[in-house]
Parts: structure tokens; sequence; C-alpha cells
């Protein structure tokens, strides 16, 4: 084992989705954190993808972003404060994401321990694929000498709560490195952003082949002994709607109060042996009593089930990935609402909608379909 991150072994359970979006992201970090504070639970090690993100640390002022709200806002990239340590920096597809959310009591209360260990695996990650990386003496992270000089692959940015750790690594597979040129990243002005895509070209790994070297390193290096988890319940969203004198129109309907008193369009969580399209098709006919076009968003996402909505018979935290569809009903068609679950509906426009919206899932499918009718 090496010297450089943890030596002591540890029970840990890992937790990998593809998309998750930054807020959820923070939900999920509380709630592992939240469960893992309690002696004799499992580690958890976190490792997925978020949307474009530009997160701010402890450290981080408003002039880290060079761009303005309405410039991002219509790129689709967000803004979050965070109590990470650092500064500024990007979050966004084609990078891994590595959040390491351990109790460091009983003997592992040694940060710079950790910080090492999260360096060194993706130091190893960066060989396995013929790179050379290293560490930067007065810059957290690991760094490749280019002949641009010296550019980042991956940063680390943690926080420490009573000796639990959150937040993390990102290394940078094949993210859009010109969302780097908006920010000044991770406070530096004279060092660039590299991935494996900019230094590899045609011949980098994709990002599940990085994401299991990495993975393997990261358990190595903080001597997490893997144990079983459950993994993620499945469900659609059936993003409904019809074709209004005015626009586009969006069926929303409010959930009761013992359901949460949101309002969503459909959504339902698949039965085994299903496809998401039966699904989406079974949960459209029971919820609305509507048929129509379906067509896949391209979008499926994970995120935290809150305990306090849905309830489960143990401790353990419970994650659930969506699968985003659209489904154009009749303009004359007639919504026939499962009284059950939801209590009221209606049409709304586009902008209506994504007001009403409460999550972020949603608020990225509405945006997803609103860009398929202006195109």
């Amino acid at each position: 084992m090496s010297e450089i991150g943890f030596s002591l072994p540890r029970p840990a359970q890992l937790r990998r989705f593809g998309r998750v979006f930054y807020p959820a992201g923070l939900r999920l970090q509380k709630a592992l954190a939240d469960y893992v504070s309690v002696e004799g639970r499992p580690d958890q090690l976190v490792i997925l993808e978020h949307d474009p993100v530009f997160t701010l640390g402890r450290n981080a002022t408003p002039a880290d972003i060079h761009m303005s709200d309405d410039f991002l806002a219509a790129q689709g990239v967000s803004v979050h404060r965070t109590d990470r340590g650092g500064e500024v920096t990007y979050h966004g597809p084609g990078q891994i994401v590595a959040y390491p959310i351990c109790n460091l009591r009983g003997g592992r209360e040694d940060v710079g321990r950790l910080v090492r260990g999260l360096e060194e695996a993706m130091i190893r990650t960066a060989a396995d694929f013929g790179v050379e990386a290293g560490r930067l003496k007065g810059a957290p992270g690991i760094w490749v000498e280019t002949p641009r000089g010296p550019e980042k692959l991956g940063a680390i940015g943690l926080h420490l709560s009573r000796w639990i750790s959150t937040h993390g690594i990102a290394f940078n597979v094949a993210p859009n490195l010109d969302h780097f040129r908006w920010i000044t990243p991770c406070g530096f002005t004279d060092k660039g952003v590299c991935s494996l895509a900019s230094l590899l070209g045609d011949g980098a790994p994709t990002w599940d082949q990085a994401a299991d070297r990495l993975q393997a390193h990261l358990t190595e290096q903080l001597a997490l002994d893997l144990q079983p988890s459950r993994p993620p319940s499945r469900s659609v969203s059936a993003l409904t709607w019809r074709r209004g004198t005015a626009g586009p129109e969006i069926l929303m309907m409010l959930r009761r109060p013992e359901h949460g008193l949101w309002w969503q369009s459909v959504t339902g969580m698949m039965e085994p042996g299903e496809t998401p399209e039966q699904t989406a098709h079974r949960e459209l006919m029971e919820e609305t009593g509507l048929v129509g076009t379906l067509r896949p968003l391209g979008l499926s996402h994970s995120f935290w089930v809150d305990p306090s909505i849905v309830h489960f018979p143990d401790a353990e935290p419970r994650f659930n990935t969506e699968i985003c569809f659209s489904m154009e009903a009749a303009p004359e068609a007639e919504v026939r609402l499962e009284p059950t679950e939801h209590s009221e509906y209606l049409w709304c426009g586009l902008d209506e909608a994504h007001a009403r919206m409460k999550w972020e899932g949603s608020k990225a499918a509405l945006q997803l379909l609103r860009s398929e009718l202006q195109s």
C-alpha cells in the first residue's frame, strides 16, 4: 500500500452515477456525510459527471468569473458558491468528478495524507494512458508540462467538518476547455488547463475507461474496502405538451401534500421487465389518460431520494436514475387526472412551466424541449 494515501483499511461503498445536476450533487453529499458521520457505517466514494457549472470556493471572488450572468445563462452554465476550499473552477460533461465522503476519525485525522492520496490517484490514472503528470509546489491538483507551460489536468477542493470530508476532485477527460477561459481557474492567471483529449487526441480514453482506472486508484490510495451497495432505482419523466394558440403548452400537475406538494409533468417508477418507453406510456395513461408521440430527450440523471418524501425501512441513502422523454398530445385531448397523487392540473406556456418546476432535471428537460421546438 502506498504511503502517500491511507494504509488503514476502511469499509466503503461505491456510488457511480452518470449525470448529476450540481444542486442535486450538493444534496447527495450532505445526505452521505450525515450517513457516514455515525460510527460503524461505511465511507462513500461517489463518481459522477456534472452539468456545466462554475463553483466558487471559499477564497473565490466574483471577479474570478469573466462573463456576465446573462451570457452564462445563454450558454447553459450555472454558478454556485460552495463551502469547499479554493477559488473558482469548472465542472461539466467530459470531466470525472469524484467525491470521497469519508469519516477520518479513529486514526485517519490527516488532511495532507488525504490530499496526497487523491492527487496520487489522478497521477496514476494519467500514467495509465501514457500521460506524465505530477504535483506543482504551491498549486494543488495535478499538472502536466506542455509546450505552453504547466497545465492543470486534475483539480482538488475539499471541505472537512468534524473530520467528515466532502467535495473532492475533478479529472479532465474531454470537457469543453473553452469554458475554463471564462474564469480564472483555481486563481491562476499564468497557467493553463488541459485534458486527456487535448493531450492525446484520438487516442484519449472514454469517460468510462478513465473512470474505471480512477476508481481503482482511489480505492487503493484511500484504502477502501468496497462493500455491496444498493443500486439506484429507475424512473422516467414524460414532459407532456400540446400545440396551443399562443404556442406550446406544458401539462403541469400539482402533487398532493402527502406526495410533496410541487408542480410536475408526468413521472413514474419503472417496473421489473419494462423498458423506459413502456414505463412512460403506462404512466401517461395512468396519470393523465393521454396518448401521443413519445420522444427521448437524450437526458438521464441521478439524484438522492429524500426520505422525508419517500420513507425507507433503514438509514442507507437511496438514489434514483431518471430517463427523460417528451410526449406531444393532441390539442383537443382530454386530461383524466388520477386523483390519488395529483390534485389539479393546468396547461401553461414554457416560461410559466419553468417557473413552477421544482427540480433541476425537470428544468433541464424543458430546456431541451424548448430547443427542439425552436430548431
